[in-house]
């Protein structure tokens, strides 16, 4: 049963990803931050890619805050905050599909490129274990695949998200001016409408008065 509980022990169990939540009675959410935890370093840890190590630390320090912030809320949010699972754990399959329908060719990407680093790996410690540890070329070759070529594909893709940034901001401005465009048009249409029927409505008087 989930209650509030002492925010120093709290505090201190925090530091293991998922055990403060336990703590606080949220089962759910803590089974599977620790297992999303302990997966996600052990295949770091297999796979032997450096740069993926980002993705536990950042779940680290998710559940971290999350804990805490969960002793910290009022004893009415506390109490009406569901334990569930997170990653679509214990959901309905349903659910799960619709999470992941959208998200099919991220998925198949990080798949085949995390597939090509493993062999590459290997290929390179076998070449390695061949040519021995003072081959020039190969040393150089490793140090730009597993160096520098990370560090320019996130320079490339950072200028990439902010291109597409300005490009997604000038499209909404352009949209702006073009709905305010269209709400002039509209008004000076609607005046000039209200302007030709009082018009007819004064040469329809002058033309009755005329007649009598």
């Amino acid at each position: 049963m989930k209650r509030k509980r002492n925010r120093f022990l709290l505090f201190l169990c925090s530091f293991v990803p998922g055990m403060g939540e336990m703590y606080l009675g949220f089962m759910k959410m803590g089974v599977s931050l620790m297992l999303g935890f302990a997966i996600l370093t052990a295949l770091v840890a297999v796979m032997e890619i450096g740069v993926f190590a980002i993705f536990p630390v950042v779940m680290y320090v998710y559940s971290f805050f999350h804990a805490n912030h969960l002793g910290s809320m009022s004893d009415e949010d506390f109490e009406n905050t569901p334990d569930r699972y997170f990653y679509g754990l214990g959901n309905d399959m349903e659910e799960i599909k619709g999470v992941l329908a959208g998200k099919k060719k991220a998925i198949a990407v990080v798949m085949i490129v995390t597939g090509v680093i493993m062999l590459w790996n290997v290929a390179f410690e076998w070449l390695f274990r061949i040519s021995g540890p003072d081959n020039v070329f190969l040393r150089e070759l490793s140090y730009f695949v597993n160096y520098d070529l990370p560090r320019l594909i996130f320079a490339f893709a950072v200028i990439w998200i902010g291109v597409m940034l300005i490009r997604g901001r000038k499209a909404e401005d352009r949209r702006d001016t073009e709905d305010v465009e269209c709400v002039e048009t509209v008004s000076d249409g609607a005046e000039q409408e209200r302007h030709i029927s009082g018009t007819e409505r004064e040469r329809t008087t002058t033309d009755d008065t005329a007649g009598e």
